[in-house]
């Protein structure tokens, strides 16, 4: 089998534009989802039971840091890490992040005492906090226009089955105390083996070669290229690619563009201002719904023992709202799909609240949930797709910081409001929750810009001039 001699003449944005859907593409997105596996896991499992070891241990004083430390942690790992992998690589990036989860979890591991024990879990949520940008951007930077929505929704699929295991292991394992190590401790060793086992996994995955092209290392990104197409030609039995289209460049002076202050000039502000504020307000209104839904089942005079198992049948929703994100991300404009699922989300989770059977209560609060986790891919792949390749990592990830804000907020304003308003705080958790997916709606309908089927390096020539609309 013969290269196409004419595939040295283009860049790599170029020639991975026009490759057929493969196993090994396939393969790759499956071993970048592996970071955000173990994002999910931190979360679901560590953050929940910290708290009741530390009060195991006589600290209960510290107890709910433990879990805040945690959220914290990915907060800033978001918002540092992000801005890393736009200038050491996507590659070298993912391999710094879970070591630094693996090391916090050691630290948290041999921790003497609870101060530490938080710090440690400070510096592990660190490690986990830029994964899920990140993999959202190293998936994208791989596909071709027509498909990044779906990708980057399998992907997260994927990823998002980590959080089912934690809770599973916050279950079963977590409360293990006849070994000579805790079940907590066991857990924090568990998230430490996979980090250290998936960057030996991943280091199947090759740099991005259009970060390698941007940063005008374009031998090592050929090289990569090469090696793609020879194993997507060999899958397919093929001989020749279809011929490549000629990608529009960059106004050059944007390329200059390093620095976070660059994501509020004029010639980004609409993009970065639809990312941001979505972002923080789905933080609040996703993570808010989460933390509200017991709180409001036992207003409705259930048992915290009822509210909790309905919570859990309502979390199934996690993978197969992330499964039918798949199938519509691409299909629709990203723009109008998150104003479209945003408005449901709203009327669900209202609806949810007014619900007074069980059988109403779990399709509501299954719905609200599974709509979360469509909103969610499709504004991973948004706040991705609208930024340079020079400032993606950094882009993606100063926005996705903003959705841990969001996060970290909703249970301190949760309990705010029940301090203030007592028995009718329900009523104003669940509006409060829906008056932030309305905003998304909003300001997905006025400041969002189209992203449909167009190729990353298109979106990019449109930010020759700071007037252009999007």
């Amino acid at each position: 089998m013969t290269m196409d001699v004419n595939v040295s003449k283009h860049g790599a944005a170029e020639r991975l534009d026009r490759l057929p859907h493969s196993r090994y593409l396939s393969i790759t997105i499956f071993l970048i989802s592996l970071g955000t596996f173990w994002d999910a896991y931190m979360l679901y499992s560590i953050g929940p039971i910290s708290s009741t070891f530390l009060s195991s241990l006589g600290e209960s004083h510290l107890a709910t840091r433990a879990p805040t430390a945690l959220f914290f942690g990915t907060f800033l790992g978001a918002l540092i890490l992000g801005r890393l992998a736009d200038k050491i690589g996507r590659r070298n990036a993912f391999t710094l992040n879970l070591s630094i989860l693996a090391f916090g979890n050691l630290c948290a591991v041999v921790a003497p005492n609870g101060g530490i024990l938080i710090a440690a879990l400070v510096v592990a949520g660190l490690g986990t906090g830029a994964e899920i940008p990140l993999s959202s951007t190293y998936t994208q930077e791989f596909m071709k226009a027509n498909n990044r929505g779906k990708a980057t929704a399998l992907m997260l699929a994927f990823g998002f089955l980590g959080g089912t295991a934690g809770g599973f292991v916050a279950r079963f394992i977590a409360p293990i105390t006849n070994l000579p190590i805790s079940g907590f401790k066991i857990a924090l060793l568990i998230g430490a083996a996979g980090a250290i086992v998936t960057v030996f996994i991943r280091r199947r995955v090759p740099e991005s070669p259009r970060w390698l092209d941007r940063q005008g290392h374009h031998q090592k990104a050929s090289a990569i290229m090469d090696n793609i197409e020879q194993r997507v030609m060999a899958e397919h039995r093929i001989s020749k690619l279809p011929p490549a289209i000629p990608a529009p460049s960059m106004d050059s002076a944007l390329r200059k563009s390093v620095k976070t202050s660059d994501l509020l000039r004029p010639t980004y502000l609409r993009r970065t201002l639809s990312v941001w504020i979505i972002e923080l307000f789905q933080g609040f209104g996703a993570y808010g719904f989460t933390t509200f839904v017991p709180v409001i089942l036992t207003a409705k005079g259930y048992s915290i023992l009822d509210a909790l198992g309905y919570t859990a049948l309502i979390q199934i929703s996690y993978p197969v709202g992330c499964l039918i994100a798949s199938q519509v991300t691409d299909r629709i404009n990203r723009k109008w799909g998150m104003c479209l699922f945003y408005t449901l989300n709203m009327l669900c989770g209202i609806a949810f609240y007014f619900s007074d059977s069980v059988p109403l209560i779990l399709i509501f609060g299954f719905l609200t949930e599974m709509l979360i986790f469509i909103d969610g891919p499709m504004l991973h792949t948004y706040e991705v797709e609208i930024y340079p390749t020079h400032l993606r990592g950094r882009g993606a990830g100063t926005s996705f910081a903003l959705s841990r804000l969001g996060g970290f907020l909703a249970p301190l304003a949760a309990g705010g409001i029940l301090a203030v308003a007592g028995n009718e705080g329900a009523t104003y958790l669940i509006m409060t929750a829906a008056g932030s997916w309305l905003l998304c709606a909003a300001t997905a309908a006025v400041l969002g810009i189209q992203t449909k089927s167009i190729s990353l390096e298109q979106l990019e020539s449109r930010l020759k001039t700071s007037r252009h609309p999007g």
